[in-house]
């Protein structure tokens, strides 16, 4: 028997490669145990720190119980739900806790040991299709932080203002190996200013000082720290000054260079590579008044632009390779005047013309004005002697384009595009990403502009694809494809698609990308062509459908990030469009799915799959996998072929359960019964048919059993008996 699950969680509405790393590594997945891997055995995985201290908590994630899958390699598999069962003692403190505060949570031991020594127990866990893992050994050294001489260390000990409140200041204990000791301890000050104490900070093992100085001075403070019986653990002194009120701060002109800039590449107020400067006070504290900056020896063609309050960027092109030494000195609209700072700006040569040569995809952005929601997509390829050629998609209709309807600036990696007939222009630049260059054997090269008509603008943005050989094979290909499923969590109004489908990318050698997707409202699978953009750590390709159905056309918009094994991640837009309906509205209300993940390791569709159910399966399962509801299955189901009701056995009444063969969508709702922990709570949930073909996935939400006001989520599935 095959299964299949999707977890979907919520993400920004703006892709950040750092937040995908994090959505990564909440890929999550289940496998088809096929006869072969039957044969096969599981093994748990412990994460578990080399040695406990008695009176540190050990938080969730620091001894999660994984599982590891036999092919391929061993390696780290998300497979839930697993129950895991414990022979032996536990250290004194320390419990097993099967489910964390997410229904995708791993199980871990948590808690705070009391007591030191050694302790050894064996774990094994049930995965949800009954398979078995091997017994493991688990040691847990706790050791007793009494045994370790301490040292205690301040920061920001130093310098305070009367009447103002302390900002960052306080104190630690390191041990001789340079651990920090996190355990409870007690911290007596003596000579500290009025108005100010020493207490627990928000972060474990640190002390920090708070309160506002009442009065000006110089102080000699003593800190001590014992342990809760008394016992002495290590004590320090510090010198500290209390300034009166009417004391006037230095004020101090920082410059940050964050490295060479190119000739003739404009750089704009708050742009990632301009150099920029900053006044702050010597307590810190940043100025947010206007700034008259006196500067020499900039390189032509950079100014600097105080229209900021607070902060000044260098804006402009450069004209002039070379190295320039740069003097800046501020002030304040007090006539206050800062410190004088040299810094020296390396100005390189432009990018080279043909390091610009490639192909370039992007998507265009949604606009009510000019796209009617719908998005667009932009791909142009430029030779190295110059020449363009491309298409644009907008307003549903494909805009091919020629040398003839562009205009580039070699020195600038300006494009002005003016797609024939298409009634609106393109401008945008070419721009070197070095961050995302690092230990690439080719620049990542991007491309950010606007599409324009005479009223209105959308943001485009994309890069230029990776070329690759046959001798220099993509590590991202793969003869296995990367399968996402999206389900959306957003209510709908009746009989209209909710959103939830599935995208299959098959990757080639070469670095392209054949994409498939089964829309959201049951059209047939239609395909894309694109191809990856490839950075030190990761690559990314766009996606942008437009997907012919009964109403007129809808589109599916957006972009997933990839790793080399297969992990997937990113954010698609759904909108569709009623074109052909009469005074039916102008569209449905998009639909966002943020958060989207996929891997190789999520089974491929057979055949149109989201719709429908299998008329094999008539008697199925439904269970609800979450931090407050029974592990039990909840409802025994009968399954045809239009329809689903709950069978007499079950354990939950007002049991309501539709399937719109239209959307593939499985809604319904039904009241869970009251228990000595938990009063009786209605639920609803929302799914869609599992890829395999055999059950549904989706998720559901209920009032809180801990607090009536808050509702909890988790993960429906519903699996043939």
């Amino acid at each position: 028997m095959k299964k299949s699950k999707l977890i979907h969680d919520s993400a920004s509405s703006q892709l950040a490669l750092c937040i995908v790393a994090l959505l990564l590594s909440f890929v999550t997945f289940l496998s088809l145990p096929t006869n072969a891997q039957a044969a096969q055995t599981y093994r748990l995985q412990v994460a578990l720190p080399p040695i406990l201290t008695v009176g540190e908590e050990l938080q969730q994630w620091d001894a999660q119980i994984r599982i590891l899958r036999p092919s391929p390699g061993d390696n780290f598999w998300y497979r839930l739900p697993h129950t895991v069962q414990i022979t032996g003692d536990l250290p004194p403190g320390l419990r097993l806790a099967q489910q964390g505060p997410s229904f995708f949570s791993l199980p871990s031991f948590v808690g705070t040991p009391t007591q030191a020594g050694q302790f050894t127990v064996q774990v094994q866990a049930t995965m949800s299709d009954g398979l078995i893992t091997e017994k493991e050994t688990v040691n847990f050294f706790v050791s007793d932080p009494r045994n370790e001489s301490y040292t205690a260390q301040t920061w920001g000990l130093s310098r305070f203002r009367q009447g103002l409140q302390v900002g960052n200041a306080g104190a630690f204990l390191v041990s001789q190996k340079q651990s920090l000791l996190r355990a409870a301890v007690q911290v007596q000050a003596a000579g500290l200013p009025a108005g100010i104490s020493i207490a627990a900070s928000g972060s474990d093992g640190y002390y920090s000082i708070q309160g506002t100085p009442e009065v000006a001075g110089q102080f000699t403070v003593r800190l001590v720290f014992t342990w809760p019986d008394g016992s002495p653990i290590a004590e320090t002194t510090a010198n500290l000054e209390v300034l009166p009120t009417d004391y006037k701060a230095q004020q101090i002109l920082s410059v940050v260079v964050l490295g060479a800039i190119r000739k003739n590449v404009a750089y704009a107020p708050f742009g990632y590579r301009a150099p920029f400067l900053y006044v702050e006070d010597e307590f810190g504290d940043r100025s947010s008044e206007q700034l008259t900056v006196v500067a020499t020896g900039l390189p032509p063609g950079l100014t600097v632009n105080t229209e900021h309050p607070g902060s000044g960027f260098l804006v402009g092109r450069p004209t002039e390779e070379g190295t320039f030494a740069t003097t800046f000195k501020a002030t304040l609209p007090d006539g206050t005047t800062t410190n004088e700072v040299n810094v020296s700006i390396a100005v390189l040569p432009p990018v080279p013309f043909a390091s610009l040569a490639g192909t370039y995809d992007n998507v265009v952005q949604r606009s009510e004005e000019l796209n009617g929601n719908n998005g667009g997509r932009l791909r142009f390829t430029i030779t190295r002697s110059g020449q363009t050629s491309g298409f644009l998609i907008h307003n549903l209709v494909r805009y091919p384009f020629a040398s003839s309807a562009v205009s580039l600036d070699s020195d600038t990696g300006e494009i002005v595009i003016n797609p024939p007939r298409a009634g609106v222009t393109v401008r945008g630049q070419i721009v070197l990403d070095d961050e995302f260059s690092a230990m690439n054997p080719q620049p990542y090269m991007s491309f950010t502009g606007d599409l324009t008509d005479d009223n209105n603008s959308t943001p485009i943005n994309g890069a230029r694809v990776t070329v690759r050989s046959a001798a220099d094979p993509s590590p991202y290909a793969s003869e296995q494809r990367v399968n996402l499923v999206f389900v959306n969590d957003n209510t709908s109004a009746p009989n209209q698609p909710a959103g939830a489908g599935f995208l299959s990318a098959s990757i080639s050698p070469l670095g392209n990308v054949t994409l498939t997707v089964w829309a959201p409202d049951g059209s047939a699978p239609v395909s894309l062509a694109t191809t990856l953009s490839e950075m030190s750590y990761g690559a990314t390709f766009p996606v942008y459908f437009i997907i012919p159905n009964s109403s007129g056309a809808s589109t599916l918009i957006g972009q997933i990030f990839i790793n080399a094994q297969g992990d997937a991640a990113g954010e698609l837009t759904w909108f569709q469009s009623a074109t052909n309906r009469g005074a039916f509205p102008e569209g449905i209300p998009l639909v966002t799915y943020a958060g989207v993940i996929g891997s190789r390791h999520v089974p491929e569709p057979a055949g149109l799959n989201i719709l429908g159910l299998e008329e094999s399966i008539v008697n199925a399962q439904l269970d609800l996998i979450g931090e407050d509801v029974p592990t039990d299955a909840e409802v025994s189901l009968t399954v045809q072929r239009t329809s689903m009701r709950a069978m007499a056995s079950s354990k939950v009444s007002g049991v309501k359960l539709n399937f719109n063969r239209k959307t593939g969508i499985l809604t319904g709702s039904m009241t869970m019964p009251a228990t000595r922990t938990s009063r009786a709570r209605a639920i609803s949930f929302r799914g869609i048919r599992t890829p395999n073909g055999t059950g549904m996935i989706g998720h559901f939400s209920a009032p809180s059993v801990k607090k009536p006001t808050l509702r909890s989520t988790g993960m429906l599935k519903v699996s043939p008996r």
